[in-house]
């Protein structure tokens, strides 16, 4: 596999270090003004208040941030390299800034949601003061990184960057968070000023310096979680807090989860209570049923609403219907949580119907399940707040597993979408009002989908099997390479026999130590051969000395070829090791070895290279880049792989979508398959280069929870847009 050096794929790389460098180096300088406009903001605040608490309160915040002045400037330098550093990782155990994920905010408590709206607010402003030159920022350091399309997310001096680095220097300090929390907001209406000002200057700077708009420029985004046409609400029903009760209050589930039905929760034996539980099926939420039905009691309205429940019951919708079903399921919501549940699944559709990474057929498909997903949404909340809920399993495994296809002509595509459309026809045809129905067509499509030979499996198996053994052998052979690298008489032998002792002997070694069942302590005095070979190569050996190299040598011999043959280690790529020993013993001795160069280490290719058996490389389609040099770190990073993402990659002169489906037990080792069941592997180290290079992108995890994070982001706007 052909990887582009760094030189031809990043033409700015120095250019591109000195634009980072000197962003971290004004760091110190940006807080200084940051920290002044906050003080004069306070000071000004103190001469206006007349209230002596408030004045003092207002003092004793403007002293302690005096007397953090200077820290707060180093650790912003320190959190704004990391930023640039980590920017793409996934490991963060809550989003920052705002970025909540839907599936987090069910648990968010008041303090946590006030947080999440604060920092929506404070990106909100940083971004708006300084959108205006962020635009040609963005294609100008794409151009630096050889992108061919404007990537947004790719640029590390975004306002979002700063803005959590702002954020995370701050709350290293010992200050009340109410005290914290007005700083941030203060600092935030000087922080987009002075992005502003930094990004204008910086663009004349690399324009002048030969940097153009090489990098074609995206269209703008679309709204995410907005909905097509004139749907909007004069007043957003969606915001972060009415969200977090969605989430929150779902009923009890029955012992079968898998029925997906909810246990009643009437507080008393009222014959409307008790026909919203039997009859109607998991119907409203549990806040509003009894506050509904009493509302509608006092107006002698209970009739009328039975009915037109019962008639949206039983009224078959197809995919031409969902804009009236919408429409007509609005009307009929009772209170807030059914309201809400609609938008919710209407913004969802709505994200995943114009997800580009979905090809049209696919958004077509789902765009049909709309009327049968809104049916579900009024009657079973658990939709929202259980990822393993049927109808979400259901529009996972239709997204997921199609995001393997790059077009329609792609191969197999076809063969695809014909399982889909069976399997989900029934949904477009019958009444929904449990979650069964879906259950029934995940069934139908894990049937129809999934290999019924199981061929596919047993060769993952075999795959998983073959790189395990790796790892572990790997990992062994690691502590076996430290071992001889500290031994006295490993810096006095020829390279070439340090680097087949630190590389193929070393996998020798620890291959026979896991393979062995005996008890031995040496199995195969494979270990003894490493004592003995740096015996027989040190130089000067002389009288009695020869004699013995003479009858130890074809025993060392003899064990080489017999491990070397045990982890199939092909005998060609020892050829200099065996040539060195052939010069022992025609010539008795060899000469000493020049003196390495200070700071080298003794076996470089031992530190980073993976090596697997040719049978394990040929089981799991192993791709070797330990040979090739690190390029420039981007911002992507390799800790965005987990398992079930899906990513680009640029194999053999060609770009294929293949999925992550296996990580070896210390994440060394991954595994990826692709639609057809062909197999790649690649060591984590392989998967940074790629990165790096521009030849592995993430392409996305599972479009539905993205859908459903970007219905999460309009709340957290609305919600923002609300209290300005």
């Amino acid at each position: 596999m052909k990887v582009t050096e760094p030189e031809d794929a990043l033409p700015y790389i120095a250019l591109y270090r000195a634009t980072i460098d000197e962003a971290v180096g004004g760091a110190g300088a940006l807080m200084t003004r940051l920290v002044a406009h906050v003080r004069s903001g306070l000071r000004e605040a103190e001469s206006q208040c007349r209230e002596r608490r408030e004045r003092d309160r207002l003092t004793n915040s403007r002293r302690s941030l005096n007397q953090f002045e200077t820290s707060l400037a180093q650790r912003f330098k320190d959190e704004l390299l990391n930023a640039f550093t980590r920017q793409s990782s996934v490991d963060r155990a809550m989003p920052a800034l705002g970025d909540v994920h839907f599936d987090q905010v069910g648990q968010m408590d008041d303090s946590q949601l006030q947080d999440s709206l604060d920092a929506a607010r404070v990106k909100h402003a940083v971004q708006q003061a300084a959108d205006s030159a962020l635009g040609e920022l963005n294609d100008l350091i794409c151009t630096m990184l050889g992108l061919k399309v404007v990537q947004l997310e790719r640029n590390p001096l975004r306002p979002g960057v700063y803005v959590e680095a702002v954020t995370a220097a701050l709350s290293h300090l010992p200050v009340p968070a109410t005290t914290r929390q007005a700083w941030i907001l203060m600092m935030s209406r000087a922080l987009g000023q002075e992005l502003d000002i930094y990004y204008r200057s910086l663009c004349e700077d690399l324009r002048e310096r030969g940097v153009g708009a090489g990098a074609a420029t995206q269209p703008p985004p679309r709204a995410k979680g907005t909905l097509s046409g004139d749907t909007r609400q004069s007043e957003p029903v969606v915001t972060l807090e009415r969200l977090r009760r969605l989430l929150a209050d779902v009923p009890r589930v029955d012992d079968n989860p898998g029925s997906m039905r909810f246990s009643s929760v009437a507080s008393a034996p009222d014959p409307q209570s008790d026909f919203a539980s039997s009859q109607m099926g998991p119907t409203d939420f549990r806040p509003t049923v009894p506050a509904a039905f009493d509302a509608l009691r006092d107006m002698q309205q209970v009739d009328a609403v039975v009915q037109r429940l019962q008639e949206r019951r039983d009224v078959a919708v197809s995919a031409s219907d969902a804009p009236r079903t919408l429409d007509r399921l609005r009307q009929s919501a009772l209170g807030m949580e059914q309201a809400l549940s609609i938008e919710v699944v209407a913004m969802m559709v709505d994200n995943i119907t114009h997800d580009p990474r979905l090809l049209a057929p696919v958004q077509d498909l789902v765009a049909a399940l709309e009327p049968a997903l809104l049916q579900l949404a009024m009657v079973d909340p658990r939709f929202f707040s259980h990822k393993q809920h049927p109808a979400r399993r259901l529009l996972h495994e239709i997204t997921h597993r199609s995001i393997a296809y790059e077009s329609v002509d792609s191969r197999g595509f076809s063969g695809f979408m014909e399982p889909l459309r069976e399997a989900v026809a029934p949904l477009a045809t019958g009444p929904v009002d449990t979650a069964e129905p879906f259950d029934q067509a995940l069934e139908r499509l894990v049937a129809l989908l999934d290999d019924a030979s199981g061929q596919e499996q047993r060769q993952l198996a075999r795959a998983v099997a073959a790189l395990r053994q790796a790892e572990q052998r790997n990992t062994l052979a690691a502590t076996i390479v430290a071992d001889i690298q500290e031994s006295a008489g490993a810096g006095h032998v020829p390279e070439a026999v340090r680097v087949f002792l630190c590389g193929p002997w070393a996998q020798v070694v620890a291959h026979a130590r896991i393979a062995d069942t005996s008890g031995a302590m040496d199995p195969g005095d494979y270990a003894q051969t490493i004592d003995d070979l740096l015996w027989c190569v040190e130089p000067g050996r002389e009288g009695a000395d020869r004699e013995t190299l003479r009858s130890l040598l074809p025993v060392v011999q003899a064990r080489l070829r017999a491990g070397l043959s045990s982890i199939d280690y092909p005998p060609e790529q020892a050829a200099d090791l065996f040539q060195t020993l052939a010069d022992l013993l025609l010539h008795g001795s060899l000469p000493a070895p020049a003196p390495s160069p200070p700071g080298t280490e003794a076996e470089p290719a031992a530190r980073d290279s993976m090596w697997l058996a040719p049978t394990e490389a040929q089981l799991s389609g192993f791709i070797d880049l330990s040979t090739v040099v690190q390029p420039l770190p981007t911002a992507a990073s390799a800790h965005a792989l987990q398992v079930g993402v899906w990513v680009a990659l640029l194999a053999e002169g060609g770009w294929t979508r293949t999925r992550m489906s296996w990580a070896s037990p210390n994440g060394t080792l991954l595994l990826f398959t692709d639609a057809l069941g062909f197999m790649q592997s690649l060591s984590r180290p392989s998967c940074e280069k790629l990165f790096a290079a521009g030849h592995l992108r993430v392409i996305s995890s599972d479009p539905v929870e993205d859908a459903l994070d970007a219905v999460a982001q309009v709340a957290v706007r609305n919600s923002v847009d609300i209290r300005f």
